[in-house]
Parts: structure tokens; sequence; C-alpha cells
């Protein structure tokens, strides 16, 4: 394929994603995803209002959906699919037979990774500190050491210079 016709598929699968519900939104820590057939959805905006079903079909020339259940009359009495632009549902439940979707999903979104990272460089710093002040606190006891056995001889110096005399 071209790489300018695998551009153009990425930008019309991000055209074709919905907001997802708060506790999906907690649970993948994401704000939106690509609606998928057999995505459970919730119409938010305009004349169908309220509609909750299945996708059955996706338009991605018009970026809209089609609703299961939600058909609309022509005049010779056929039933016809009423598509609904993708801005005006939020996605209720999810379609996870994907495996490839299901991975993506479970990935974690940048600004969490970096938030992430700082979190690590803060506690790398934390240790380190704690490092320095552990050695700083051994080089003290080790000082004191040294001038308790510099008294101690200085003493035992004084002695013997004593008992010389």
């Amino acid at each position: 394929m071209k790489p300018t016709k695998i551009r153009l598929m990425q930008l019309l699968n991000k055209q074709i994603s919905a907001p997802i519900s708060k506790d999906l939104r907690k649970k993948y820590s994401r704000r939106s995803v690509r609606i998928m057939i057999d995505d459970t959805v919730k119409v938010i905006r305009g004349e169908y209002k309220g509609i909750t079903g299945k996708v059955s079909k996706i338009s991605t020339e018009n970026k809209s959906i089609a609703i299961e259940g939600n058909k609309k009359e022509k005049l010779k009495g056929d039933k016809v699919d009423v598509y609904i632009h993708t801005t005006n549902v939020i996605v209720t439940a999810l379609n996870t037979d994907d495996k490839w979707r299901l991975k993506i999903l479970e990935k974690k979104p940048k600004s969490k990774i970096k938030s992430m990272k700082e979190e690590v460089k803060k506690k790398e710093e934390v240790k380190k500190k704690e490092e320095v002040k552990k050695k700083e606190e051994v080089k003290k006891k080790e000082e004191v050491k040294k001038k308790e056995e510099t008294k101690s001889e200085n003493k035992k110096e004084i002695k013997n210079k004593n008992g010389d005399k």
C-alpha cells in the first residue's frame, strides 16, 4: 500500500471515533475510541437523542454510523438505515472480540507514560539523596571512631610517659 493511502486510512480512523462513557474512561484511561461494528452506543445529540443500540454499519465517507433497529420509512414503504454522525454518540460498551483492539486499549496513553517517567525520576532522586546521607553518616561515624582511637592512644602515651618518670 502507498504511504499516502495508509495516512488517509489513519485519518479516517481518527474521524470515526467517539467519546466513551465515564466508567470505560476510568477502565481504559482514554477519552475516545474508534467505533467498530457491534459496539453499543447512545445518541446524545440530535433528532434521535436517547436511542441506544449496537452499531450495524459504518460509513467512512460520511463519518457516520447506523444503529440496529433505528430505521426510517420512505414514501414507498421501504425501511432505510438512519446514519448518525459519530460526534453525536457516546460509546457505552465495546466489542471485545478483537484481540488487537484490546491490546491497543490496554496500552497506557502518552500522558500517563510521561507522568510515570517523572515519578520514577523523582523516586530515583530521593534514593540518591538517601544514599548520600547514609554515606555522610558512615563518614561521620568513622571520623568519630578515629578521634576516639587517637584520644585513647594519646592517653596511653601520657600514661607511659608518666609511668617512665
